[in-house]
């Protein structure tokens, strides 16, 4: 899988964080939007959760009988919750829906960084065998201190069943220096955030944007899988009611920084 390239379905879902509905239930049927994913040319998805756990049954068949793979699943389970059942309904939906890794983050509270790592030692138990864990360092939890990250990952597992996904956000933030600085070849997946960058903006362009983060983290990392995550047209980037949140013109943003990343690549 090195080197590929995913659309995160996240980007296309404008309920991700219950902004639109109360309740944070999906409101976009991804596998409308397969075809188009498709022949954009991405590899695969990484699959909101939600997008198969609160599907009906005729949306989650079509997306395990599509030809673009679900390649990780993004959960995004409470790590503060000692009970580990909706952990482990996660571990089953990754076999169940056929995922290569699972993207998780932990949680905030630096004094529970013991019970989180307890947390995920059992959680890695139940994950299949053939699928990678992948912590989102993410600001906002204790994983964004990659050392607090390095410690816990080492305590469970190699880089290549345990690794850590860093952000590219080149318009806001450098977030994937740091990280990459001290984990190495652990980090293993990217999360790419372009949703400011207008579609005037051409992919050559974005390409020369995305370069140096692109090169420094396949030089250090040459087994990274990349995340189109989020694009122009969500998240009230040059909105009107035509662009916001819409999953077309969305796509259209998605398939340009495609090319770029690609081209950075």
């Amino acid at each position: 899988m090195t080197g590929q390239i995913y659309l995160g379905t996240v980007a296309i879902e404008p309920n991700r964080w219950g902004l639109a509905e109360p309740g944070g239930h999906p409101l976009t049927r991804v596998s409308e939007w397969l075809s188009t994913i498709g022949e954009a040319g991405f590899d695969g998805l990484e699959l909101w959760e939600r997008h198969a756990r609160s599907a009906p049954d005729e949306e989650l068949d079509a997306l395990l009988a599509s030809e673009v793979p679900i390649e990780i699943l993004s959960c995004y389970t409470s790590w503060d919750e000692p009970d580990d059942a909706d952990r482990a309904e996660t571990a089953a939906w990754i076999e169940r829906v056929g995922a290569m890794g699972v993207k998780f983050n932990v949680g905030s509270d630096p004094e529970a960084i013991a019970d989180y790592t307890e947390r995920l030692r059992r959680f890695e138990a139940e994950v299949p065998s053939c699928a990678r864990l992948l912590c989102e360092c993410h600001f906002g939890t204790v994983a964004e201190d990659p050392n607090v990250a390095r410690d816990m990952f080492d305590s469970i597992a190699d880089a290549d069943r345990l690794g850590a996904i860093v952000h590219v956000h080149p318009m806001a933030r450098d977030e994937w220096s740091e990280p990459l600085g001290v984990l190495g070849n652990r980090v293993r997946h990217v999360h790419v955030q372009v949703a400011e960058v207008p579609q005037s903006t051409s992919a050559n362009e974005l390409s020369e944007v995305l370069r140096p983060a692109a090169e420094a983290i396949s030089a250090e990392s040459p087994n990274a899988t990349w995340t189109i995550e989020f694009s122009h047209g969500m998240w009230g980037f040059g909105r009107d009611d035509a662009e916001f949140d819409n999953p077309a013109y969305i796509l259209q943003s998605a398939q340009r920084d495609l090319e770029a990343l690609r081209s950075a690549l």
